[in-house]
């Protein structure tokens, strides 16, 4: 049983979803995507982040496919971050299902050349756009370094409330002083328009 639980059971599998705004355009993870993923997720874009940097190529490979997986099962939804106009990438964004009806939680990284743009703003707005049109949840999650301002932003202007706060070290050793965001998951928004890859 799929953790991202879809309320029209004949959607497409989520790896084969498109999200489409004025400036983006997100597209599900897929190995086109590994050198830029590899050369982009590095120590400085992970400061605040769980993961850490990936020790070579193969662990982005890996990822890719675990991340495949889990989309095809129905509980993950990850995709690259594209611009529209250029095609290029830009980041990686993600809904993870946690408690299946319940809960799921959202994370976004954007390359350095990427940020102060609103780009991951207008990702994650798309992703909780098509989280509230096409799946059974109450709310969404959304954990941040409290020191992550930009990231805080995102969850703010989302109407996102701090529900919990607590310290974690990442996979990095480093301590995090992490604030989880509740996002309700029943409110609409109106920002583009989301529809399976042909």
């Amino acid at each position: 049983m799929s953790l991202l639980k879809q309320k029209n059971m004949q959607q497409p599998d989520l790896g084969s979803i498109t999200l489409n705004s004025e400036r983006l355009m997100l597209s599900p993870v897929s190995r086109a995507f590994v050198e830029d993923m590899f050369n982009e997720f590095t120590a400085d874009i992970t400061r605040y982040m769980m993961p850490k940097p990936a020790g070579n190529i193969d662990d982005i490979c890996t990822f890719i496919d675990i991340s495949r997986e889990k989309m095809i099962a129905g509980d993950q939804l990850v995709m690259a971050i594209l611009e529209a106009e250029t095609v290029q990438f830009s980041g990686v964004c993600a809904i993870d299902g946690k408690e299946q009806g319940v809960t799921a939680e959202l994370g976004v990284w954007l390359k350095k050349s990427a940020q102060g743009r609103k780009l991951g703003r207008e990702a994650v707005a798309l992703l909780v756009q098509w989280a509230r049109d096409n799946l059974v949840l109450s709310h969404l999650t959304y954990p941040v370094d409290k020191n992550n301002l930009s990231s805080r932003k995102i969850a703010e202007s989302l109407g996102g409330v701090v529900v919990s706060e607590g310290q974690r070290e990442s996979q990095s050793g480093d301590r995090l002083d992490e604030l989880v965001y509740q996002i309700d998951a029943q409110s609409h928004l109106s920002l583009g328009v989301a529809h399976p890859v042909s």
